[in-house]
């Protein structure tokens, strides 16, 4: 019954962390940060702070992204910039 549970609340912990990085990848932190804004407490604070690192994952892979086709492209993207 015991390890029954941990396995399932390891999966759970594998799942949230899969989903978290590719919210990450594709959309930044806005999203995490809206489903914060609804809660209170210590709950909103580590959305907060998951939003921050999904924005600092978000912005690295479009400066990676950036970096590798420099040679392709000739306009400059800003990685600040919503837009892809």
């Amino acid at each position: 019954m015991m390890f029954r549970f941990i396995r399932n609340i390891g999966c759970l912990c594998i799942i949230v962390f899969i989903v978290f990085f590719i919210i990450a990848l594709l959309s930044g932190g806005g999203k995490i940060r809206s489903i914060g804004d609804k809660t209170t407490g210590f709950v909103k604070k580590t959305f907060h702070y998951a939003a921050d690192k999904a924005d600092n994952i978000h912005k690295s892979v479009l400066k990676k992204i950036d970096d590798y086709g420099k040679p392709f492209r000739n306009e400059k993207r800003d990685p600040d910039n919503k837009k892809p």
